[in-house]
């Protein structure tokens, strides 16, 4: 994660303090940590957890789209809730939209705040958006910028659109959504600039040179983007 990411994170454990902490994707354990300093208990699911972990920490090694539905419905028989959530492993479409299928689904996420990484990935970002569709039950709050992604600069990934934070917030009991919709509209939605940015990238590192279709592409999608219809930039 980026430094405005974890600082983000960071934010968002301090304020809602969890008695109980869910992690999807564990990877080397850094965001898990943090997750840990700030809640009583903690779950953490990925493939191969790394050793090592916090005390409070219970891992569970296997699939999150396993793992996590028959975690969440003993949390619920209990009549515990999940405060928290971090989302941030299988980062294909189908995989993405499951994860956070899976817990709106549960009563166990009834009052959450859900935090997923990479929302600014392409195939990531189109499971996510579909997981939410037009108003998921209980979501009063969802904004997949919440910290807005980059398009890479480093040789592994350049000009690929990665990074950024998504937010949901899930309470059951709420009148009404916090924002109309549900959604996030206060700003507009920078992945289609963003990956077109990227793809232009490509075409630089590649000595490829700049077509007009692309070009046009590209003008198209900061017309949008500014959403007046006007941007300062002239055609031809």
């Amino acid at each position: 994660m980026s430094f405005g990411e974890r600082a983000a994170v960071e934010g968002v454990l301090a304020e809602v303090r969890p008695r109980l902490a869910l992690e999807i994707g564990t990877a080397q354990g850094g965001s898990l940590d943090r997750i840990a300093a700030h809640s009583e208990e903690v779950h953490t699911i990925d493939l191969e957890p790394p050793a090592g972990l916090p005390d409070n920490v219970t891992a569970h090694a296997g699939d999150s789209l396993e793992v996590v539905p028959k975690l969440l419905e003993g949390f619920a028989a209990e009549g515990r809730n999940v405060d928290f959530v971090l989302v941030d492993g299988d980062h294909s479409t189908d995989g993405a939209r499951a994860d956070l299928e899976n817990l709106l689904a549960s009563p166990a996420v009834g009052r959450t705040a859900i935090l997923m990484h990479d929302t600014m990935f392409p195939p990531t970002r189109r499971g996510l958006d579909a997981a939410l569709g037009s108003g998921a039950e209980g979501v009063v709050y969802a904004d997949l910028d919440f910290v807005c992604g980059f398009v890479g600069r480093r040789a592994d990934i350049a000009g690929e659109p990665w990074g950024g934070l998504g937010l949901v917030v899930v309470d059951r009991e709420a009148a009404e959504p916090w924002v109309d919709g549900g959604r996030e509209s206060l700003h507009q939605d920078p992945h289609g600039p963003l990956w077109l940015l990227g793809a232009l990238v490509r075409k630089a590192d590649q000595g490829r040179p700049l077509t007009r279709r692309v070009a046009g592409r590209l003008v198209e999608a900061v017309v949008r983007f500014d959403g007046r219809g006007g941007t300062g930039v002239r055609r031809g």
